[in-house]
């Protein structure tokens, strides 16, 4: 599949980011080739990179949801004392990153799309707006929203946690 030729390192990139893990990418990536091969949609899209977009960021939010992201084991490096705070900064944020991205589950996928592009991918609206045909103006708008919503559900979740 062509596509995938083309920006097949970019799909591994953003799924990788999207896991945190190299181990499960290799079968993402073949599973988002079956999807997009398998797709009537993917003939029919107006834009087939954004049409695979979609899938490689749904594929791996469904494996969040199927795995339910545990902490990675320490590495050898991090039994050592003088390495400890490091490995548990290193711990507390890829906990941190968790949550936000489970909480971009409850935004819509256009939402969610633009989010993960934007801020995780660092795609600037105007290229994201001609992956998704939409105008960079309201992509801003949408990811504003998106954010004060991620904000609102992270902070509620937070205060919930505090109370038990």
């Amino acid at each position: 599949m062509e596509l995938l030729d083309t920006s097949g390192a970019r799909f591994h990139a953003l799924l990788a980011r999207l896991t945190f893990s190299e181990d499960v990418v290799g079968d993402l990536m073949q599973e988002l080739f079956l999807r997009l091969c398998g797709s009537r949609g993917f003939d029919k899209a107006k834009s087939p990179l954004a049409y695979a977009y979609r899938v490689a960021i749904n594929l791996a939010f469904e494996h969040q949801r199927r795995a339910r992201l545990k902490l990675q084991s320490l590495d050898e490096d991090c039994l050592c004392i003088e390495n400890t705070r490091p490995c548990l900064d290193a711990m507390i944020q890829t906990e941190e990153l968790q949550r936000v991205l489970d909480a971009t589950l409850q935004l819509s996928d256009l939402a969610r799309d633009v989010v993960v592009m934007h801020y995780i991918e660092q795609k600037p609206y105007e290229e994201i707006s001609q992956l998704l045909g939409k105008k960079p103006q309201h992509l801003r708008s949408l990811s504003a929203k998106a954010m004060t919503r991620l904000r609102d559900l992270l902070i509620d979740k937070k205060e919930s946690q505090d109370i038990k």
